[in-house]
């Protein structure tokens, strides 16, 4: 081989100034995943015993490497299933597989290798392979916020490889993309909430009633709590690293046509400009009234978890929303979050933070069915047909079939995953070493030797 020939790009459209753009817009939002990562890192870090913080940590950690690596199987192969009908490919599940599975033909070669004939744009997709597998991740971490510093490790890694290889990926076909089979009929989600925090949250509280609550969360009657967390402002600190990756994800969400438009990952037409204006009223507007619920109630929680629930609420509909829209749907957030923040309180169950956002998400995601009703969306670039570009309308009752099949999916197999790790292993983390430390008992072999009794069990 000459050294022309291996400086010459084959096919130069795939990386001309407007591909590399691009590519670079998608790799910030895919590397600001692990940013967010960070966030909940810092988050559970300010909210576990001091004594757990380590071994809370290093299972997040793992969790997200081990459901990222996961999806890579064959995840991305399964989400682009749905373009390859769309586009009438013959064998279009094998075919699929055979591209973008962890070895296929497309993820092994150089973008300007490829014929855009047959894969255009294929440096984006690419790059989006590493976003929806960090993503996965990423719900899988979320998931570990439910149930940290009760949690043991081999069966949370478990959960994550189950989550990350098989659950999220299907969710994800079903209802994110604008071919999946509820997108193309009328469902909109803008930035993924079915497949991450309704997902995440009522699989979280499933996992979490069978591990039962931290103890002395809940006291008895007369009785003060003998449970502390670690460090408040670590926790907002970790909250603030969120919000600001959140925006850079949202970016990644939408198809970027040069010189014609910006449109949303459900072929809504929408602007860059506008998505980024509408992120940021979202977390104001959550923040303020997350504020005055937390000064009302005298309660700082509502006050941590404002702009993070006016954020959620509007996940689904960033890219249809007019700026007030934004603002209206914002306002709800926090008071979803605090009407379920105390029905989970007062019943003992020890989530106040994933399932009253994702109820927020579920809130938000209705609301996108009456404020956008009509909207044009679904179908790909260019087809006819059923597949059509545009061709369905959001309405509120396809809002509400997403809703119901991913609270469905995700309480069925959290229900049956959990049931069944539970009769193969021990689940929950022994209260002793809980409350003497997971850290000391897991990560210290000098304390293991010296401290280990019958009774006292591991962390992992």
């Amino acid at each position: 081989m000459t050294p022309t020939t291996v400086l010459a790009a084959a096919f130069p459209d795939q990386v001309d100034s407007d591909a590399l753009t691009q590519n670079l817009l998608y790799i910030l939002s895919s590397t600001a995943i692990i940013l967010a990562l960070l966030g909940l890192i810092l988050i559970d870090s300010g909210l576990v015993r001091r004594q757990n913080v380590l071994s809370t940590s290093v299972q997040k950690l793992v969790g997200f490497t081990i459901g990222t690596l996961a999806f890579m199987v064959g995840g991305f192969a399964l989400w682009n299933y749905q373009y390859y009908v769309a586009l009438g490919v013959e064998g279009s599940l094998v075919q699929a597989f055979k591209d973008w599975w962890f070895g296929g033909a497309l993820l092994r070669n150089y973008a300007h290798n490829i014929d855009p004939a047959v894969a255009p744009g294929v440096g984006n997709s690419q790059i989006f392979f590493a976003f929806l597998a960090l993503y996965g991740g990423f719900v899988c971490a979320l998931l570990h916020t439910s149930a940290s510093e009760r949690i043991r490790s081999a069966p949370y890694y478990v959960i994550c490889a189950v989550v990350g290889g098989v659950l999220y990926p299907v969710l994800l076909w079903l209802t994110w993309g604008s071919t999946s089979p509820l997108t193309n009929a009328g469902l909109h989600d803008f930035v993924g909430a079915y497949t991450s925090y309704i997902f995440a949250g009522i699989f979280g509280l499933v996992l979490t009633i069978r591990l039962r609550p931290r103890v002395g969360l809940f006291p008895k009657p007369g009785q003060q709590t003998t449970w502390a967390p670690n460090s408040i402002p670590l926790a907002a600190l970790g909250i603030v690293v969120l919000l600001f990756a959140a925006p850079l994800i949202v970016m990644g969400c939408g198809f970027i046509v040069p010189g014609e438009a910006f449109y949303g990952v459900s072929m809504t037409t929408s602007g860059l400009g506008l998505v980024y204006a509408n992120v940021i009223i979202s977390m104001v507007g959550g923040g303020v009234v997350g504020a005055v619920i937390a000064h009302s109630t005298r309660n700082p929680t509502h006050a941590l978890l404002g702009p993070l629930a006016g954020y959620v609420a509007n996940t689904t509909g960033f890219d249809v929303f007019q700026p007030w829209e934004t603002l209206l749907v914002s306002a709800t957030g926090p008071l979803v979050v605090l009407v379920v923040y105390n029905f989970v309180n007062r019943r003992g169950i020890d989530d106040a933070k994933v399932f009253p956002l994702a109820c927020a998400t579920i809130v938000g995601g209705l609301l996108v069915g009456l404020l956008a009703w009509g909207t044009p969306t679904g179908g790909y670039f260019g087809l006819d047909g059923a597949y059509g570009f545009q061709h369905a309308q959001i309405t509120l009752w396809w809002q509400l079939v997403g809703v119901v099949v991913t609270v469905a999916v995700a309480a069925l197999s959290a229900f049956a995953l959990v049931s069944l790790l539970g009769t193969v292993m021990k689940m929950r983390v022994d209260e002793d070493d809980e409350v003497a430390g997971i850290d000391r008992i897991g990560w210290n072999p000098a304390a293991k030797s010296v401290d280990a009794a019958p009774q006292v069990g591991t962390s992992s």
